[in-house]
């Protein structure tokens, strides 16, 4: 009987196990059939939602782009757009980083005479010393000192704006999102780019010979002789499309007071340096020229606004990678030749062994990266605006809209970064370019006749 009870509760047992093992297995497809549903019903719901916001994407991208492309075609939102950021990002962060100092940063390098190589830091109105690396450091006889090629800070603020524009134009458009119209853009502007060699010559020595004039001789003096941008431009515009396409005779008197009067507003008896000057006047005469030239090109191309500056940064970034290049390689074979033979000669008595030096190098630190971040964007979208507007007005306009511009750099430079308060003769200079600006509207939407609105019409 026991044994019958036995088996009969193994049986139970077997049974209760077989039971319990068919309730896990289909708890267990259940379960993940519960789970799969879940993950798909997920998956599908993350795809709609993923389809959607792409959708959603492509459904704004023409929306946004039709809205870029009403105002760049709109002079009258582009102009102000361009002079005032112009006067205020552009002249703070092209000032900060021309001016940065930071603190002063000294290395000793390791000087191999086998090699032949320099090591170079600092800047170009700097000098290191080259001790003898012995039992007891010593200065090399003669003390000889030579100068550093690190570039100076001109030369790195125009290589960080066009690389930087460069970028910024390439990746900144309406189907950012889309990286396979990279490929075709950087095509697109290769092409363009051999049609606009002229001026984009005349945009990099606009550039490098302004930035040279704002660290020597400061922002007033700099545009002060930027004054003279109008009449140059109508110098240019003679020159190369005759008297026909020269506006009316009260619009070229109204010249006079703007370039008079921004001279008076930004004089403040700087101290005069031959050497920036000269660039600040090198610097105006090729903005003129751009000027010109390049209403020419666009004419001629139907190639304008951020496509053309694009291109003209793609050629002036080139020209300025091989004035580095030249000057480095220039400036190592000058260091090669009258320094090699001295420290040869010393390894020679020392034995011929692997004699070795140390360069000493104090130099003020790189200015931080948001600041230069800063003025490549402000540059960016200065040069954006600028090409945008050039070839919405004719030449003239934008000269004296350019003046303008200067002349509102001169009063944002002195409020945000300081000097004498305004004279009386800097007072009349801004309410003589004012009324020149408003005589120069005046007479050129009038054909030519100084004629005031009507007061009575409505």
């Amino acid at each position: 009987m026991i044994t019958a009870s036995t088996s009969s509760l193994l049986s139970f047992g077997s049974s209760s196990s077989i039971v319990s093992n068919k309730l896990t297995s289909n708890m267990s497809l259940a379960a993940s059939s519960s789970l799969a549903y879940l993950t798909s019903t997920a998956s599908s719901a993350s795809a709609s939602s993923f389809s959607s916001v792409a959708a959603g994407g492509e459904a704004a991208a023409p929306l946004f782009s039709t809205w870029v492309s009403a105002f760049a075609n709109n002079s009258h939102l582009v102009g102000p757009a361009w002079i005032i950021s112009s006067a205020i990002l552009t002249t703070y962060s092209t000032t900060k980083f021309l001016k940065y100092q930071g603190e002063q940063s000294t290395a000793l390098m390791p000087l191999s005479t086998n090699k032949g190589s320099i090591f170079r830091l600092g800047s170009d109105k700097e000098k290191i010393k080259l001790e003898q690396n012995g039992e007891s450091p010593h200065i090399l006889q003669g003390k000889k000192s030579i100068p550093v090629s690190k570039l100076s800070r001109a030369s790195l603020l125009t290589l960080y704006r066009f690389s930087g524009s460069l970028l910024l134009g390439l990746f900144m458009h309406a189907h950012f999102y889309q990286l396979s119209a990279l490929p075709p853009r950087f095509m697109k502007t290769l092409e363009a780019a051999k049609l606009f060699l002229l001026p984009s010559l005349f945009l990099f020595i606009a550039n490098y010979c302004n930035s040279i004039a704002l660290d020597r001789i400061g922002i007033s003096l700099t545009y002060t002789s930027k004054c003279g941008i109008p009449l140059i431009t109508v110098l240019f515009t003679l020159l190369l499309d005759g008297v026909s396409a020269l506006p009316s005779k009260a619009t070229l008197l109204s010249l006079l007071p703007i370039a008079f009067g921004i001279g008076a507003a930004s004089w403040n008896s700087p101290t005069f340096e031959m050497f920036g000057f000269v660039a600040a006047m090198i610097s105006t005469t090729s903005q003129a020229a751009l000027n010109v030239v390049s209403k020419r090109v666009m004419r001629k191309t139907g190639i304008r606004g951020a496509e053309a500056q694009r291109a003209m940064v793609f050629v002036a970034l080139g020209i300025g990678l091989a004035m580095a290049g030249a000057n480095s390689v220039g400036e190592r074979f000058r260091e090669w030749r009258e320094y090699g033979a001295s420290i040869r000669g010393r390894a020679d008595e020392e034995g011929g062994g692997d004699a070795s030096v140390l360069v000493q190098s104090t130099s003020p630190s790189h200015p931080p990266f948001w600041l230069t971040a800063l003025a490549v964007f402000a540059y960016h979208m200065e040069y954006v605006l600028s090409f945008c507007f050039v070839g919405l007005v004719e030449p003239i306009t934008y000269g004296t809209c350019d003046a303008l511009r200067r002349l509102l750099i001169i009063i944002a430079g002195r409020q945000i970064f300081g000097g004498d308060k305004f004279s009386k003769a800097n007072m009349s200079g801004i309410g003589l370019a004012l009324i020149g600006a408003l005589m120069y509207s005046i007479t050129n939407a009038r054909g030519g006749t100084l004629v005031l609105p009507s007061m009575g019409k409505k």
